[in-house]
């Protein structure tokens, strides 16, 4: 595999910076789902009653979480 040129790399980090960033505001949308649906589903009788939607909810949030950490150590990486 060939070595990028310098001018390759950082464009390609400021590509993953840019992608990075995006995961971020997508992490911060279902964050505020996440919190929207926790009041939803709260009940008085019994605050810890399951919720699918809201355990999807979160798992989807630690993957965002997850794959934005990845990008951002790609981007450092690549520089």
């Amino acid at each position: 595999m060939s070595k990028l040129n310098s001018s390759d790399a950082l464009s390609m980090s400021a590509e993953l910076s840019a992608l990075a960033d995006t995961l971020e505001q997508c992490c911060q949308r279902i964050s505020s789902l996440a919190a929207s649906r926790v009041i939803a589903v709260r009940q008085q009788s019994d605050p810890d009653i399951g919720d699918d939607v809201l355990a999807a909810i979160y798992e989807a949030e630690r993957g965002l979480k997850n794959a934005h950490r990845l990008l951002l150590r790609a981007a450092r990486l690549g520089r």
